[in-house]
Parts: structure tokens; sequence; C-alpha cells
């Protein structure tokens, strides 16, 4: 009986401290977050780069992370490691918000959703002001990048990953055979196959650093 109050009272100090235990995780810790994405520790790392009004720094993505592992029920370890490493990669290391390579319109948050998915984003978080944004005619640049404009703040644009994960990609949300913790080939076909996104040595490097850094 002791052991098991002991361990009970353990994996709750654990939980409330963000710490990532076995396959589950309930939050992640700025401290995690910061060994993740370790060039965004700092609150002045933003003011050397070439776009520092979209950049931002762990200190301010670590709680939009929290509050989308909360609102979107993603609590696989192995899937959060996917999503923050997927979106550590297609910003920079949250160095960008909009899509500057090659610049399409429309395209962004800190998962660089394509316009297509930015739109029905949008229209899920704000359906009134979508609409309104979108006008019922032609999905010129300017319109597009107007309703981008929708869910460029720091809940939406951190939680445009796992939004895409738990509605465009539901196979890999709480699957026993995807995003398993620790499993590289997982993140792999979630890049490939979930996202349809290429594949680079830089995606695995980053995947690595994330999914050590919350293993603490």
């Amino acid at each position: 009986m002791k052991l098991i109050v002991g361990f009970a009272f353990a994996s709750t100090l654990a939980v409330v401290a963000g710490l990532c235990i076995g396959a589950n995780a309930t939050s992640i810790t700025l401290s995690q977050l910061n060994q993740a994405v370790p060039v965004r520790a700092s609150d002045s790392s933003c003011a050397s780069v070439s776009t520092p009004d979209e950049c931002a720094p762990n200190s301010r993505a670590v709680a939009a992370i929290n509050s989308a592992i909360a609102k979107y029920g993603v609590t696989q370890r192995g899937e959060i490691v996917a999503v923050i490493s997927l979106m550590a990669y297609e910003s920079a290391s949250w160095q960008y918000n909009i899509n500057h390579f090659p610049g399409r319109p429309g395209q962004g948050t800190r998962a660089m959703l394509m316009s297509n998915f930015v739109e029905q984003y949008a229209q899920a978080l704000y359906p009134a002001q979508a609409a309104q944004a979108l006008g019922g005619g032609a999905a010129t640049d300017a319109v597009l990048n107007n309703v981008r404009a929708l869910v460029l703040n720091d809940n939406d644009s951190f939680g445009s990953g796992f939004w895409y994960l738990v509605n465009h990609a539901a196979a890999y949300h709480n699957a026993a055979d995807k995003l398993r913790s620790g499993n590289a080939d997982d993140f792999k076909d979630y890049v490939v196959n979930g996202v349809g996104a290429g594949w680079d040595d830089g995606r695995q490097t980053l995947w690595e650093t994330v999914n050590g850094a919350l293993q603490i």
C-alpha cells in the first residue's frame, strides 16, 4: 500500500510540474521547451532575426502550446513531440508566422498551413469574421492574407499544428500504431503521409532534440 500511494503521489507531482511521464503528458514546461528549441530560450533572441514582429520566444510559445494541448486533447507524448517538431521546423524555430519563401498568399501559422487549411481553421474559430474577410468573392491575395491574419495570434498560431492533427490527420491521433512515443519512423510517416510535406535530415535532427527534451 505504501508503494502504491507513494507512486501515485510522485506521479501527481510530476504531472503538476508538467513533466512527461511514459507515453502521456498534460503539458510541457518552459525548461523543456528551452531544451527542445534552444535558439528561442532567451526573450531577446528575436531581436536579431529578419522578422522580429513575427518571432516569438519560448516564454510566449509555451503557454500557447499548453493551451492547445488541452484544447485539442492531444496528450500522447509521441503526438506532442511530433507537432512541436513539425511547427518548429516549419517556422524556423518560431521565427516566422507567415510564408516568406516563396511567399505564398494566405499561408502561415507556426505550422505553415497552406491557405486552404488556414481558411478552414479561421472558419472553425471565427466563423463570422472569416465570412466577412472572404466576402463571397474571388480569393485574391489580399483576401487570403486577411483570413490568415485572423489566426496569427499566439494561441491560434501555435495551436494550428494540433488542430491539423486532430481534424485533418485523425488516423494519427490516439492510434496505437501511429506517432508512438520515441519512434522516429512514426514521425517521418506523419510528415510525409499525414502532412504531405517533404523529408530531410533537418527534420530528423530537430525531432531528436525535441524528443530528448520532452523525456525529462
